[in-house]
């Protein structure tokens, strides 16, 4: 009996040791997986918190990209323009850095290639040759859709669109062309009784005074520098080839080696020989030949309205003239050679579509002409419709702009493959230094050009 009741005593203890453990267990346990869900939660809540956070930050910043500031001004210009798409666009903060961005040193390539600190918008040196890198390689992206619900089309200079437009998609804005031709020192002109020349002759005859004279070189040239020799050899095609001729080049079946070239070609080594072109252009620099230029030592000099900033800089603005080599074909006037100097492309990896729309729009808006024609030594002709009812304040770069009102004639550096370019630049400093035949020079062109073709390059339009 007493074992009896040991055994029942024994018995309700431990089911009250049972109850009172799982009484204790059951709600810590829960209180357990509780809190650890409310933790998760919010930290997943923080995390949704912060990605909210930096993707408002994403679509309220636009990243820009533009090459290095070759002055201050330039640093003023954009610190105006950045300065007015802020006022316009008040809830898009805007970064703005400056960078290489030049396709053949390939720091552009390498920058959106490792898609760190990608902008959302750059600007930079066109020409399809350079393009075509970056649209090949899948590195920026085609804007045919927000070309077409802009209406850019119609918002870009003709010319300038029938450049960019004739391939596959468009993969550029045009933000302005060039217009290379000659400048000239106009007291110089003065001292020796010469006019801007109107025809073949008055020109050639410029040419023949000034040659005749020992303190003044005709064309100064620094030809060490191909881009430099390219401009004059190119100013001379459109003069005395024809833009119809390089049409034919770039775009149809045309050659380098075509008679009419090659005649181009032998007129430069001419022009050497009676001293048009000062016979020092194969020793000196682009620099050099600026220099000789800006101090008075050479009456004309070649290039693009990029030396308004020089101008300026030595207080020329007024003391030079711009005017293209008249034509010496029957019938036509030539024009000042260029191109899309620059343009601005979308890298593939961009954030912000909407605040690239926002900005591309503002670049082609007469609101952004009006701040940078307001600069006196501003030295870009705008590739926008809108910028046309806009005049620049500059007396050079008026001039400029109104030669190109109706389009430019082509320097052939922006339109030729690599190959080509490279046997252009060559060939040319060979022509100067008297090292070949202008029949060599440009069958060596003409074969790095069928080269190119045979790597897929080719111009539509």
């Amino acid at each position: 009996m007493i074992q009896t009741l040991m055994r029942r005593s024994l018995l309700f203890i431990s089911l009250l040791l049972l109850v009172g453990l799982a009484a204790c267990q059951s709600p810590s346990g829960g209180s357990s997986v509780e809190v650890e869900s409310n933790e998760q939660a919010a930290e997943e809540q923080n995390d949704g918190g912060q990605e909210q956070e930096a993707s408002e930050d994403e679509q309220n910043t636009l990243q820009l990209l533009i090459p290095n500031y070759y002055n201050d001004v330039e640093r003023d210009q954009w610190r105006q323009v950045v300065d007015r798409f802020s006022e316009l666009n008040s809830e898009i903060e805007v970064v703005l850095e400056t960078g290489d961005v030049r396709v053949e040193s390939g720091s552009l390539t390498a920058l959106l290639q490792s898609e760190v600190n990608t902008p959302d918008v750059l600007l930079m040196n066109a020409g399809p040759s350079r393009i075509s890198v970056l649209s090949q390689g899948e590195l920026i992206k085609p804007l045919d859709d927000i070309y077409e619900a802009n209406q850019w089309e119609n918002a870009v200079r003709p010319f300038a669109y029938d450049l960019i437009a004739g391939g596959d998609h468009i993969y550029e804005v045009p933000h302005m062309v060039d217009a290379i031709a000659h400048f000239y020192n106009i007291d110089v002109f003065e001292e020796y009784g010469l006019d801007v020349p109107e025809t073949p002759d008055e020109y050639i005859e410029v040419l023949e005074t000034l040659s005749a004279e020992s303190s003044i070189d005709p064309i100064t040239v620094g030809a060490r520098n191909g881009y430099a020799i390219g401009w004059l050899f190119g100013a001379m095609l459109e003069a005395k080839a024809g833009t119809e001729k390089l049409e034919e080049i770039f775009f149809e079946d045309g050659k380098w080696n075509d008679p009419e070239v090659v005649e181009v070609a032998t007129a430069m080594t001419e022009w050497l020989d009676k001293g048009y072109i000062s016979q020092d252009a194969v020793t000196l620099q682009e620099t050099d030949s600026k220099f000789k230029f800006l101090n008075k030592q050479a009456a004309i000099y070649t290039g693009g309205t990029y030396l308004i900033t020089d101008l300026a800089e030595e207080g020329l603005l007024d003391s030079v003239g711009f005017f293209m080599a008249p034509s010496f074909i029957d019938g036509e006037e030539a024009k000042p050679t260029g191109g899309i100097g620059q343009s601005w492309v979308v890298p593939k990896g961009a954030k912000n579509q909407d605040a690239v729309e926002l900005w591309l729009e503002f670049i082609l808006s007469s609101d952004y002409a009006e701040i940078v024609y307001s600069f006196p030594d501003y030295n870009f002709i705008l590739a926008s419709t809108d910028s046309m009812d806009v005049e620049p304040v500059g007396n050079v770069l008026r001039a400029a702009a109104i030669d190109v009102a109706d389009g430019s004639g082509y320097n052939p550096s922006v339109f030729i493959g690599v190959e080509t370019g490279e046997a252009y630049f060559q060939n040319l400093q060979g022509l100067v230094g008297g090292l070949t035949t202008p029949e060599e020079a440009m069958n060596a062109i003409e074969e790095a050009a069928q080269e190119d073709k045979a790597n897929g390059f080719q111009l539509k339009r």
